[in-house]
């Protein structure tokens, strides 16, 4: 049993003791040895009457935890169960701008509206202005409490501003501005080497990586970990700074968009499938089948055109169509991780397709040597020319397979698409189809079984 299984039985029989009449202070030291996002998880599992059981029973600070760690269903369940005014605004104020934005995102504008009278009215349009951005962009990712100064200033008066009452989301770095204008940053280590009567100006950097609003979420997590920064500034058009993106906001875009890809290469859209109900996983599913079904149609179509005769002649096209299937898949699963990692950058296709189809064509020739010497030893009425077909079949289809395993994702990519779709579903239908016409081709010529 992992760590996690074994939290999610102990909350559980703790929150039983609980209910039943236990020590309420042995419940709370329970809790309070564990961490938000080992709770939150834990949460996922559990019934709805222990998830509020255990919701209405712990502090604010950590309520406010839960619902910034919790999943969009549980997350929506358990603000619902905050009536008291006083309480929610409580919980609410415990939480960052940005993370209340997120919780407001998907509702309706008179749920959102009852949501931000319980903060007050300075907050609630900082979560306005930041809930009007796209979840998937920049500004959605960003928050608003950050440290930005003029370059003018002194240490001392950047060591007062993080003494006072304002409250940053991080400290690692300061940005420095000048009419709203990014010009400068600063880290913590700098603050604390330079003397207090030292201006800014004298060690700021100046040459500051940063990101339009409306920059791709996934393209903010690329930019931080290439660049190894724990703090991202987010400006708007003439560089007015307006917020800045965490490590910990984007190490959750990187899952994400890494568990996103990963389904859709399975042909599925879903991302947290385990936590989504029947009807929820089938919605998501049945396009990419269909998708399937489409190409088992094609595929068919393709065999009567051709007049395929004699059923000896079809023993080895599943054998065809999987290896061409499987090299497809090989080669689009290397693209769409080159993309997802900024490894792959559009000087460097050319150079990569050319790789691919020698790969492919290497490859091809092992597995079309061993298929056609299989062919020929099973090969029926006419065995030399099936180990032929079967071997020039394979040969052919590999290099297809991986310059359309290459190109197609990239393709996508270029027409800012995500190039996982293509990598799913859709490239093993084609493949399969292409796979069906160069066999038949081949082996309707070289073949006579009558």
């Amino acid at each position: 049993m992992n760590p996690s299984e074994n939290l999610d039985v102990a909350l559980k029989s703790e929150l039983d003791r609980f209910r039943d009449g236990g020590d309420s202070a042995r419940f709370h030291l329970f809790v309070e040895r564990h961490h938000a996002p080992e709770l939150a998880d834990a949460l996922e599992s559990l019934v709805t009457d222990d998830q509020a059981l255990l919701f209405e029973n712990v502090s604010p600070e950590l309520q406010a935890d839960l619902l910034e760690e919790a999943e969009g269903r549980t997350q929506d369940a358990l603000l619902a169960l905050i009536e008291d005014p006083d309480r929610r605004s409580a919980v609410l104020e415990e939480m960052g701008a940005d993370d209340v934005a997120d919780l407001v995102d998907e509702m309706s504008e008179e749920e959102r509206e009852e949501v931000l009278a319980a903060v007050d009215s300075e907050r609630a349009e900082k979560i306005r202005d930041l809930a009007r951005y796209d979840p998937d962009s920049a500004g959605g990712l960003m928050t608003t409490d950050f440290l930005a100064v003029e370059e003018h200033v002194t240490v001392q008066f950047v060591k007062d501003r993080i003494r006072g009452d304002e409250e940053y989301e991080s400290i690692d770095n300061s940005f420095v501005v000048a009419t709203g204008r990014l010009v400068g940053v600063f880290s913590a280590r700098d603050l604390l080497l330079s003397g207090n009567d030292e201006r800014v100006a004298s060690f700021m950097t100046t040459n500051v990586i940063s990101t339009h609003v409306s920059t791709d979420a996934e393209e903010c997590f690329r930019i931080m970990e290439t660049h190894h920064l724990s703090t991202l500034p987010v400006v708007q058009d003439n560089d007015l700074l307006v917020g800045i993106i965490t490590v910990d906001d984007v190490m959750t875009v990187g899952e994400e968009e890494g568990s996103e890809d990963v389904f859709k290469l399975a042909g599925s859209a879903d991302i947290h499938p385990t936590r989504d109900t029947v009807m929820g996983r089938v919605a998501k599913r049945i396009p990419y089948l269909l998708v399937s079904v489409a190409g088992g149609f094609g595929g068919a179509s393709i065999m009567k055109l051709m007049g395929e005769q004699g059923i000896e002649k079809a023993f080895f096209l599943p054998m065809v169509a999987m290896l061409g299937g499987n090299i497809a898949q090989q080669s689009s699963a290397v693209m769409v991780r080159g993309f997802a990692t900024g490894e792959v950058e559009p000087s460097r296709i050319p150079r990569i397709l050319w790789d691919e189809l020698r790969v492919g064509f290497s490859v091809g020739m092992v597995c079309a040597l061993l298929g056609g010497a299989l062919a020929w030893l099973l090969g029926g009425l006419d065995p030399r020319a099936m180990g032929l077909s079967v071997g020039l079949s394979i040969f052919i289809v590999s290099g297809v397979s991986s310059v359309l395993g290459t190109s197609i994702p990239s393709a996508f990519q270029h027409f800012d698409k995500d190039p996982a779709i293509a990598a799913g579903p859709f490239i093993t239908m084609l493949i399969d189809m292409i796979a069906i016409g160069i066999y038949l081709s081949i082996v309707n010529q070289l073949v006579d079984v009558s």
